[in-house]
């Protein structure tokens, strides 16, 4: 107990401190989800588990977006940010990851009252969870203008890559839908598909089938594992025994590969490389079964180097003119893609994003169905090479291709349909984290930079300046009395007159200036490459434009004058910070001085 009322004393004098140092994401009324948003990173070095008065206390690396591709990591990690409710209401929100096969995924909430840890992960199971969803997801609930810190400790066996977002509850319901009907959707048709070539093998007796619904059932099964459709059903550890289906597919993948090209007969040094292959898979299985961890980044290595030569194969195979091997290129390069996307995104090596996330799934969508057509022109070309003593089996096999054909065109109209549907939603989706980056970097009153966007562009110019050597100046402005217009014509006069400045700043600065709302009535100017002379010049002339303009509202004429500090980068300045003080140290002279003037520092 005395521990415990230790930590929350402890957290509720840093909240202050957090509330400046850490990213912060400020929930409004009006948004429905947040995508797009920064966060602070920590890896944990040592071998002794980190506790979360250590954690806190700890130095984070550095600030990240919400979206983290990390890479293989067998210590824990941790993510920092501050919650804000800009509402006068309750506010609930669910905060989710976007991938599911982190082992543990611990929240720890902490506020001035008291401190929340809710554990995920897949060492959880769905019915034992806060929100029984397949992705670790939790509940947060906002008193009007409250602030938490979140803290999420996560460790994987697999690669740690993916995003946290945060979802009203019916946005989350409505996200969660869509996507399982997607999912629902990519597995009908992937099951029609390989029920149909199981067909085909049982009648013909032909190997090159059943490698191919191997690879199909395969591929689909750690497709149901990746998005973890099959974690309602089973515990942890059949999970992890069932990521063996990523050598089996690789495996069947090679196997089909040699029999659609025919490698042992025409191209045996190939053949023999592809049997190499086969062998480090088959070992990168056995090590998955000693040491999961390390077997998957094998096995991220090994598909680094088997598709290119996969891709190698088939473009030397095509060149030597053979004609299957053509389609077979187009076809493969779409699994590479996905494939060498995901393998490059799981070590690390790629941004996160929910299309790379998906693109092993969208290619092998593709990838199946092309492979099925492929299958269907091998039976053609064989149908070409039979003597006319077959034109029996030659009418049957026309028969079975043209259902065939039909069968997959009708799948492929769907995909196609399917694909429309999910460009569509992207679509909305980047629209959406553009206006989202945009509100995060704009005053919403006035339409200037606000003070975040501001400062950290001030930092690169003033990095820029002390480089180079160049001039800068820093002007701070002010409304004189603005309290008495508030509490003489009301606040939505106030917001006018806010307004109004605003205009007025853009309209007298030039294109090569920062101009910020960086508080109420208070505003700010950067010149870069000005000196003190023409600033001063230039803020004079601000100054007298906006004591002769009449500002108009609800029938309402006032007239209003602005106190402004003046600043300018020296050598011995290394951060905003000392110019900022210097200016405001000035605007205070100016205001002292009887307002409506220009003070320089």
């Amino acid at each position: 107990m005395l521990s415990r009322l230790y930590l929350i004393i402890f957290f509720t004098c840093l909240i202050p401190v957090y509330l400046f140092a850490s990213p912060q994401l400020t929930l409004s009324e009006d948004v429905s989800s947040y995508t797009n948003f920064y966060v602070e990173y920590l890896e944990e070095k040592s071998k002794k588990a980190l506790s979360i008065e250590e954690v806190s206390a700890s130095e984070f690396d550095s600030i990240h977006e919400n979206r983290f591709s990390i890479g293989y990591k067998r210590n824990p990690v941790w993510f920092r940010f501050t919650i804000y409710n800009d509402s006068s209401k309750e506010t609930e929100t669910i905060l989710e990851m976007t991938e599911m096969f982190h082992r543990t995924v611990d929240l720890y909430v902490i506020s001035q009252s008291s401190i929340k840890e809710v554990k995920n992960g897949l060492d959880i199971p769905i019915s034992k969870r806060e929100i029984e969803k397949i992705n670790p997801s939790f509940m947060l609930s906002l008193k009007p203008y409250e602030t938490k810190n979140i803290y999420i400790r996560v460790t994987s066996t697999y690669s740690i890559f993916g995003s946290i977002q945060l979802k009203k509850p019916k946005q989350f319901l409505k996200d969660t839908q869509t996507h399982n009907y997607m999912l629902m959707f990519y597995f009908g048709a992937i099951l029609i598909i390989a029920i149909y070539n199981l067909f085909i093998f049982l009648f013909l007796k032909e190997k090159i089938y059943l490698y191919y619904v191997g690879y199909v059932l395969s591929f689909a099964l750690w497709v149901s594992l990746y998005k973890g459709l099959l974690f309602y059903y089973i515990d942890i550890k059949t999970f992890n025994l069932l990521q063996i289906t990523v050598p089996v597919l690789f495996l069947m993948l090679i196997l089909f590969s040699q029999a659609i090209l025919e490698t042992k007969i025409n191209f045996p040094r190939i053949n023999r490389t592809l049997n190499g292959f086969i062998w480090l898979i088959s070992f990168g299985l056995i090590v998955m079964l000693i040491d999961l961890h390390l077997g998957l980044s094998f096995m991220s290595l090994c598909t680094v180097f088997l598709m290119p030569f996969l891709l190698f194969t088939a473009i030397f195979t095509a060149s030597k003119g053979y004609k299957i091997a053509k389609i077979y290129l187009l076809v493969l390069f779409i699994s590479f893609i996905g494939m060498s996307l995901l393998s490059m995104l799981s070590l690390g090596l790629m941004p996160y994003s929910v299309l790379i996330s998906y693109a092993p799934v969208i290619g092998s969508f593709f990838e199946i169905i092309f492979f099925s057509l492929l299958l269907a022109y091998r039976i053609n070309l064989f149908r070409e090479k039979t003597s006319e003593a077959q034109n029996k089996l030659l009418v049957q096999q026309r028969t079975e291709n043209s259902r065939l054909f039909h069968t997959v065109a009708e799948k492929t109209l769907a995909l196609n349909t399917a694909n429309k549907q999910l460009s569509k939603e992207l679509e909305e989706k980047e629209e959406l984290a553009k206006n989202l980056k945009h509100h995060a970097s704009t005053d919403t009153l006035t339409g200037l930079m606000n003070r975040r966007s501001y400062f950290k562009a001030c930092e690169k110019e003033i990095t820029s300046a002390t480089r180079y050597k160049t001039k800068l100046s820093y002007l701070t402005i002010d409304i004189d009395k603005f309290k008495k217009i508030n509490d003489t014509y009301g606040h939505p006069f106030g917001d006018e007159v806010i307004r109004s400045l605003g205009v007025l700043l853009i309209e007298n600065s030039r294109s090569s200036d920062y101009v910020a709302r960086i508080g109420g009535e208070e505003f700010a100017i950067l010149m870069p490459e000005t000196d003190v002379d023409a600033a001063y010049h230039l803020a004079d002339r601000l100054r007298a434009n906006i004591a002769k303009h009449k500002i108009i509202y609800e029938n309402k004429v006032i007239q209003i004058t602005v106190s402004m500090g003046l600043s300018h980068l020296l050598e011995e300045d290394k951060d905003i910070e000392t110019i900022v003080k210097r200016s405001d140290d000035a605007l205070y002279e100016a205001k002292e001085n009887g307002r409506n003037q220009v003070r320089c520092a």
